[in-house]
């Protein structure tokens, strides 16, 4: 190697590394406020298994309840353009914050496999008095919303799920460098340059949609508006860790036997043009079930519900039916694009 090249990879390596823990600083900095106020004054919370678990609802507290489970990085307000239009069609939507996402409490137990968080449904549909509702996961929170499913059917009246990222038949994969980021510090120095790097958000919306002119202001504001937490570097690493390099091979909802069991109608929504999770794995999870519906919607990649919320709610209440079909409807711009100002307005 010429001393040219040596001399370049050095300091490609030393920016690096500034670079690192220049943004491991920053979130230190950043991330010093507890669950309420990132919250704000209107926020709601239940109490389940000791957490606060912080959640959004819509539309009338006697409608049929739909409990929607978010994916890595998103939270209750990411579902705000299809939770507004499927409220206003009657349904009581609720959106609960699972964690380490959102502005919930995090467990003291730093375990977010696919078991442990199905618990954390289970409990709040129980802290909010539900005996049974619908239920919806999109992307990584499909582990966690089938593992709840199958460990509950008889309180699922039907299952919705969105571009549902499993892995079934899949080992389990290490993460790059594993044994290194074993050290809690090395960790947080990988997570905090993207996971809960606020300059990463936007280009990670973008790389999972089509039209990448979604991705506004306005929308990464509310992606970033939980990098506030106090150790949310801390507790996605831990996340990383346990659930999504997590063995799930026991899991039941690695079990394809599990599938062909469930006693309930489900809705698959994919995107045709998922780079995540493509097509071919919607297929073959809706070949599992003995009653599925796969739709696929055109010119959609990784977030039907941000990339064509109409027609996701569309599908939705046809799938559900006897609810009155909603207009298509602008939801509110959020509160302020600065945190901690007030809460995210445009919800009931």
């Amino acid at each position: 190697m010429s001393t040219l090249l040596r001399n370049l990879v050095l300091f490609v390596v030393v920016a690096a590394v500034i670079a690192a823990v220049s943004f491991r600083t920053l979130a230190g900095m950043r991330e010093r406020y507890d669950p309420a106020t990132a919250a704000g004054a209107n926020a709601t919370f239940a109490e389940v298994r000791g957490l606060r678990i912080h959640y959004r609802e819509w539309g009338p507290r006697k409608g049929t309840p739909i409990l929607l489970i978010h994916g890595t990085m998103a939270w209750s307000e990411t579902w705000r353009d299809i939770a507004a239009p499927l409220g206003e069609a009657g349904y009581r939507v609720i959106a609960p914050d699972l964690p380490p996402f959102g502005l919930s409490d995090r467990p003291s137990a730093r375990n977010y496999s696919r078991e442990a968080q199905a618990s954390i449904i289970s409990g709040f549909a129980d802290a909010l008095g539900l005996k049974d509702f619908v239920l919806a996961g999109h992307s990584f929170g499909g582990g966690a919303t089938l593992e709840a499913a199958f460990s509950m059917p008889e309180r699922v009246r039907q299952l919705v799920l969105l571009d549902v990222a499993l892995g079934l038949g899949r080992e389990p994969a290490a993460p790059p460098l594993a044994a290194m980021l074993r050290a809690r510090w090395l960790r947080n120095l990988a997570v905090a340059s993207t996971f809960t790097n606020p300059l990463a958000i936007g280009h990670g919306l973008r790389s999972f949609v089509r039209d990448s002119a979604i991705v506004t202001k306005e929308r990464t504001t509310i992606y970033e508006w939980p990098l506030t937490l106090v150790n949310t570097t801390d507790a996605v690493g831990d996340w990383m860790m346990t659930g999504l390099y997590g063995d799930e091979r026991a899991s039941r909802a690695a079990d394809r036997a599990n599938y062909g069991n469930f006693p309930r109608r489900v809705l698959l929504v994919w995107g045709r043009e998922d780079t995540v999770t493509p097509l071919s794995e919607g297929q073959e999870i809706a070949s599992l079930f003995k009653d599925a519906r796969l739709e696929v919607l055109e010119d959609v990649n990784h977030l039907p519900q941000i990339e064509k919320p109409d027609e996701v709610v569309r599908l939705v209440t046809d799938f559900l039916g006897g609810a009155q079909r909603p207009k298509p409807a602008k939801t509110q711009p959020i509160a302020s694009s600065l945190p901690l100002r007030g809460s995210v307005a445009g919800s009931q």
